[in-house]
């Protein structure tokens, strides 16, 4: 693949990636800086990733994934907060509307556990397939099937709490 290819998909993932590693990290700004820091390992190496195993996002997702895990352990394993959610909307009523409904997801999505909350970022926000996903996490589609069913029945449990 060349480098500049390489380039415009890694743009194209950056907004999913850094909601990933928001996810993960529980802070924007680290976010930020973890997805900058994988993008640029990958650059700084575009031999390491071998398209014959598989399309590049899921890679990707991997790697920042793994960095970010790598940065938690260093900083001894501090509560996460989900906080990457955009607000948007048309009108003012339907801003209003949205923005109630994404707080209650991002704080749903925070009662989850890192496990649960990762899972269903994968899926649900950067639309990854049962099969790129199972990449992601090192996990057999049938177990991120069952895992993402867990984390979704949770989700809905907690948000049924916040109405």
């Amino acid at each position: 693949m060349k480098t500049q290819d390489m380039r415009e998909q890694l743009a194209q993932m950056g907004n999913g990636a850094h909601a990933l590693a928001t996810q993960i990290l529980g802070n924007s700004e680290e976010a930020a800086d973890a997805v900058q820091e994988a993008i640029a390992k990958v650059l700084g190496r575009p031999g390491s990733y071998d398209p014959k195993k598989g399309s590049l996002a899921p890679w990707f997702m991997r790697l920042v994934r793994n960095h970010c895990i790598d940065l938690l352990r260093r900083r001894r394993a501090e509560p996460l907060e989900a906080d990457a959610l955009p607000a948007t909307g048309p009108g003012p009523e339907a801003s209003a509307e949205a923005a109630q409904r994404d707080e209650a997801i991002r704080s749903a999505l925070a009662a989850l556990s890192p496990d649960r909350r990762e899972i269903i970022v994968l899926r649900d926000y950067m639309d990854l397939s049962y099969a790129e996903i199972a990449s992601v996490l090192d996990l057999a589609p049938g177990t991120v099937m069952s895992r993402l069913h867990r984390a979704r029945m949770d989700l809905k449990e907690t948000l049924t709490r916040y109405e």
